[in-house]
């Protein structure tokens, strides 16, 4: 394998390179959404530079990463590439993707120099245990994607799937068939929906105690991804109350259930239940094979934040997934750079350094 990384640029969504992009993406269980290229155009709408790095053997394209960059931080040399879902290369080849993985460091540590960068951070989809080839990288402090998720098969007969189910999820679903609750669905962006979307996400926000993003980025996501048939936004209703709702995104073979919440409003009528089945039998009509429920606690520890969301999620049956984590390869050189500009700065002084090959030497008052 002669390999050879390459910054892809901006490339045009129609262009024979961008579709076999998509296509190494979507067929690779590893990665998913956020490695495509509708999901780097939003990004960059809400002012997140990214970099996109082609692997090729020969003229064929293999793999590669798109890596996102935090503009503030570059100003500061105390940037970092972020890949989450990724990098797209072959892990289940050991002599590949030890090749591949060689190469797009290779390419990110010449690109960070000049960048303003001091660390990679990698974060495929791999479960435990940890590949040899990222023996290099270190664990993350936290983690962009979650860490542990909930898979659930919808590769089947709807009602095979209901089966599926814990009995009090199948009963909730019923339950809001019982009481007449209606749900709708947009593909594309509606002004209305959106706001609806927001409303009982802010909702639940206030009531359950955690954080969330302003809605002009919940506005950028819709409109973005909806554009480009690669999310829906689902709302369940009783007579003229907003019960809840959802933000799912399809892509190749998996489903994600990215953010929901139900309102304050008639919390009998299981709207929530409601809005997870209509969701799952989106994504079937959207050719995916699993639903995944994008967070999950698996033990449920009493004191844990996400331990009531837990709960509910479980009902819909499912499998726990437990990844690898986010990784972390560090520059060192450039680390050093940043170091000694501080201690410059603060000294008022220049800081006498000498890098090279074998040995790297700090007078500074900085001891590693």
């Amino acid at each position: 394998m002669s390999l050879q990384a390459k910054s892809l640029g901006l490339l045009d969504s129609n262009c024979e390179l961008a579709l076999a992009w998509e296509r190494l993406v979507k067929q690779n269980p590893s990665a998913g959404i956020m490695q495509s290229l509708n999901w780097a155009c939003m990004k960059r709408a809400q002012g997140l530079n990214s970099v996109h790095v082609g692997l090729f053997d020969n003229e064929t394209l293999v793999g590669g990463a798109i890596f996102y960059l935090a503009q503030e931080a570059q100003s500061r040399g105390t940037g970092m590439m972020v890949a989450p879902e990724g990098p797209v290369i072959d892990w289940l080849d050991k002599q590949k993707s030890a090749l591949q993985l060689r190469a797009l460091a290779g390419f990110a540590q010449k690109f960070a120099r000049s960048n303003g960068i001091m660390s990679m951070r990698v974060e495929p989809r791999l479960p435990l245990p940890l590949p040899a080839v990222l023996r290099e990288f270190g664990r993350a402090p936290y983690d962009l994607v979650p860490r542990d998720t909930l898979y659930v098969d919808i590769d089947k007969d709807e009602n095979d799937i209901l089966m599926a189910m814990k009995s009090k999820g199948r009963y909730n679903i019923k339950l809001s068939q019982k009481h007449n609750v209606k749900l709708s669905s947009f593909g594309h962006f509606n002004f209305d929906a959106a706001n609806s979307f927001y409303e009982a996400v802010n909702q639940a926000s206030v009531r359950d105690g955690f954080a969330l993003e302003p809605k002009p980025f919940f506005d950028n996501m819709i409109a973005h991804l909806c554009e480009k048939g690669l999310a829906t936004v689902l709302l369940a209703h009783h007579e003229d109350e907003l019960l809840g709702g959802l933000l799912l995104t399809h892509y190749g073979e998996r489903a994600t259930y990215l953010y929901g919440g139900v309102t304050n409003a008639k919390r009998q009528m299981m709207g929530g239940y409601a809005l997870q089945w209509a969701a799952m039998k989106k994504a079937k009509e959207q050719g995916c094979k699993n639903y995944d429920f994008y967070g999950y606690v698996p033990h449920r520890s009493p004191e844990h934040r996400y331990s009531r969301f837990s709960q509910f999620k479980s009902q819909f049956g499912g499998r726990p997934f437990r990844f690898i984590g986010a990784q972390d390869y560090m520059f060192l050189d450039n680390i050093a750079e940043v170091f000694i500009k501080a201690a410059q700065e603060v000294e008022g002084r220049k800081t006498e350094v000498q890098v090279g090959a074998e040995k790297t030497r700090f007078i500074a008052g900085f001891n590693f």
